[in-house]
């Protein structure tokens, strides 16, 4: 082997390696992409009306043209509430007509409505098949306590249902949901509230959500309704607890918190956060230890990235300057 050769093999496998090492580390925990130069992402949408331009982002990083988008309302409609499977599709198709008319007008290659009432079916392959082919999954508002009942395993045990759509960021498609299909996202999400007495800070009952990232916790409606902010904060910063929700041992000292404002949106894709839609987005980054909480918060038109320093702490990036911690 020549010399040039044998630096151009060098430098590919250095590339390789570089790409593999980018793939591997990802602060949110989010699938590794199988091609690095198409990450996939996820959509965080706080609640509310969702805005235009995050409607178009999303139809964006599902492919375009060639999208294939697939809708889940499990969390807020059932189809034993309805008299009939096609009272219930026609009910969906109003209400989700923007959606619909995406295929309809030729703007998108395909989208169908993917639902259940029964648990049985996140293990079933002919319902998981769906997701196959899917590039982008969207998963409405409603009750979070349905999704988790439809779709999530015996933990740390996943669905074939969870594992697909894990596999659909891998392929490099999008995943995303609003409010409570926001809140179901993580690994460890937002199952209620509590509180002691009627003046006690509220606190999270935590469950375990889809998975679709394991390293960050959320909150949706993070503006408009009471109590968001100190029980969010309250399971951040409790580290025992977080560890044994994820059951890995410090886990919780390196998760981080997003929250999103009711009509804002956070786009995550690798190590890039960028907010849309009419609200702000926050994130929450804890020092090496977790004995300290940062709260950062983002206006509508921002882009961050997310870099682990030498010291292994999380740290935010807006336009190659750092956000003060």
């Amino acid at each position: 082997m020549s010399c040039v050769s044998g630096r151009v093999v060098f430098s590919l496998l250095l590339m390789a390696a570089c790409s593999s090492a980018i793939a591997e580390e990802n602060l949110l925990g989010l699938p590794a992409p199988r091609d690095v130069r198409s990450p996939g992402a996820v959509v965080l949408h706080g609640g509310g009306r969702i805005t235009e331009d995050a409607f178009d982002r999303f139809v964006e990083l599902a492919g375009g043209r060639q999208a294939r988008i697939v809708l889940v309302p499990c969390a807020g409609y059932r189809v034993t509430d309805y008299e009939s499977e096609s009272a219930f599709l026609a009910a969906m198709r109003w209400r989700y007509s923007s959606w619909v008319a995406l295929a309809t007008s030729g703007r998108i290659r395909s989208f169908r409505f993917m639902y259940t009432d029964q648990p049985d079916d996140a293990e079933a392959a002919a319902f998981v098949q769906q997701l196959e082919s899917a590039t982008g999954v969207w998963f409405s508002g409603g009750s979070q306590a349905r999704l988790n009942y439809r779709f999530v395993g015996s933990f740390p045990a996943q669905t074939k249902f969870q594992a697909a759509l894990r596999d659909v960021i891998a392929r490099g498609g999008v995943v995303g949901g609003t409010s409570a299909g926001m809140a179901a996202l993580p690994e460890i999400m937002t199952f209620d509230q509590d509180r002691e007495h009627a003046d006690a800070p509220a606190t999270i009952v935590a469950a375990h959500g889809l998975g679709v990232f394991n390293k960050a916790i959320v909150e949706q409606h993070f503006d408009a309704r009471g109590g968001r902010l100190e029980r969010f904060t309250g399971l951040l910063r409790d580290s025992q607890k977080l560890d044994a929700l994820a059951g890995r041992r410090g886990a919780g000292i390196q998760m981080l918190g997003l929250a999103v404002e009711e009509g804002g949106a956070l786009v995550v894709q690798n190590d890039r956060l960028q907010v849309m839609g009419t609200a702000n987005s926050h994130v929450f980054l804890k020092t090496k230890g977790g004995r300290t909480i940062t709260w950062h918060e983002f206006a509508p038109g921002e882009t961050v990235k997310l870099k682990r320093d030498v010291a292994g702490g999380a740290n935010l990036y807006r336009e190659e300057v750092l956000v003060s911690q």
